[in-house]
């Protein structure tokens, strides 16, 4: 799942009558300026449509076939963060799929921002051997550095212990300023500072002033688990923040031949580095390709377009530049825009999140199904791709699981996602476009 603001990784607290979580990130920081082409023609490639089919096997869902495209995107690529070759990668695979169903496929590309672009990772060496995910603080220092980690509290001047020179200074979010911890870790000689949130979830930290030191930010989970392996002897850990650099990502976006998108049906590609990303988000990525291989072989294509956004996980650009690509009239056109994000883990129910008429409309359908949902709300920091639609005055809906402990984690693996459950997204996706179609 993603964030809003530029890097933000957010945690959504839904407000259903059963309470789910969900991770993503947030962020106070402003938003990276975002440039938004339209789907460039020399990118486009004529379909060639699959025969419509009787074949039972290929008119209905199937949750081993979505299973099999997460496993790849998640497995076969592997971490797939904005602006990389392996978000390219994936970007051609999912192109190349949609255009075998007989979709004109385009890639629309749009810039990163160098700030936004940047990478950053944290390995710990000793006493066990692990990777951390991350996300750098704008204006951190670029470097690479192996180096003892030291606790430093919440920042202020006498949480640094004396030893502190020439370590890393592991400092809990609060109560100060990012700008003073890290002033203060810089004046105490750490250089490098591991800044951890102070509630569940990842986040994306900007400071006022150019650092001189690394500085990267780690989720709650991994930083008490650091405090924790401190109070128990030394730790060792490897600090990497990337140099700026110019990069750009990509929209896949996917029409019928011939047709004005009457619907978008959509959810990111991209994961968060050292993530395999299989729940957050190859679930999603992989639904829409099944929901897409079903209208299409059984001749029902109609007006419904499917995008998969990059760049996701940085703060929903992807999702942003596709919107702020469409004319009025596009815009006018589009009755819902539904959003598959994070579909295939998790023991609790369904959640149906955004427009509270296209809510209703799909609790109907699952109901009809045999599927067991609730409807939720997102607080104004948290948010997935649907938002930049709602945003943009189109009714928008996102199917989501319930709390997911490893998103953002080397833990979030294929063999963690249920079959059955990817089967149910895609059930309901297709139930849903059809009665978006049937109207009424």
């Amino acid at each position: 799942m993603g964030m809003t603001g530029p890097r933000g990784l957010l945690f959504i607290l839904l407000s259903v009558a059963i309470l789910g979580v969900v991770a993503c990130g947030g962020s106070s920081a402003p938003t990276p300026g975002v440039t938004a082409t339209a789907p460039p023609s020399a990118t486009e490639a004529a379909p060639s449509s699959p025969q419509p089919t009787s074949d039972p096997a290929a008119l209905l869902p199937d949750g081993d076939r979505i299973l099999e495209d997460v496993r790849h995107l998640s497995e076969t690529i592997g971490p797939r963060p904005a602006g990389t070759a392996r978000e390219k990668e994936a970007a051609d695979f999912i192109a190349e799929r949609l255009r075998g169903l007989g979709y004109e496929v385009s890639l629309q590309e749009f810039s990163l921002g160098r700030e936004t672009a940047r990478s950053s990772s944290l390995a710990v060496t000793s006493p066990e051997q692990r990777t951390i995910a991350t996300v750098p603080f704008e204006r951190s220092a670029n470097g690479a550095l192996r180096l003892s980690l030291a606790a430093a509290g919440i920042g202020r001047p006498e949480d640094f212990p004396s030893s502190i020179a020439g370590h890393a200074a592991l400092i809990e979010r609060g109560d100060l300023l990012f700008n003073d911890k890290v002033k203060n870790a810089q004046a105490a000689g750490a250089r490098a500072a591991l800044i951890y949130n102070n509630e569940a979830g990842i986040y994306y930290g900007s400071l006022q002033d150019s650092a001189s030191i690394p500085v990267i930010a780690i989720s709650q989970m991994e930083g008490q688990k650091l405090a924790e392996s401190l109070r128990n002897g030394d730790v060792e850990v490897e600090v990497v923040v990337g140099s700026l650099s110019d990069a750009v990502s990509y929209n896949v976006v996917a029409r019928p031949p011939r047709r004005d998108c009457d619907t978008v049906s959509g959810g990111h590609y991209d994961s968060v580095p050292q993530a395999p990303g299989a729940s957050d988000n190859a679930t999603g990525t992989a639904t829409i390709l099944e929901i897409a291989s079903v209208l299409s072989r059984s001749g029902r294509m109609e007006g419904h377009c499917f995008v998969l956004f990059g760049s996701e996980e940085l703060g929903l650009i992807g999702s942003r530049a596709y919107v702020n690509a469409l004319d009025q009239a596009a815009r006018d056109r589009l009755k819902a825009m539904l959003n598959f994000d994070m579909v295939g883990v998790g023991d609790e129910t369904w959640l149906l999140i955004g427009t509270p008429a296209l809510q209703q409309r799909a609790s109907g359908i699952a109901s009809g199904l045999g599927i067991g949902v609730a409807r939720g709300n997102l607080p104004s920091t948290t948010s997935s791709d649907h938002a930049s639609f709602i945003n943009a005055g189109i009714p928008s809906l996102m199917f989501h699981r319930t709390e997911d402990p490893l998103l953002h984690t080397p833990e979030d693996v294929t063999g963690r996602v249920e079959p059955q459950l990817l089967e149910e997204a895609a059930r309901m996706g297709v139930a849903m476009l059809e009665s978006l179609n049937a109207g009424g």
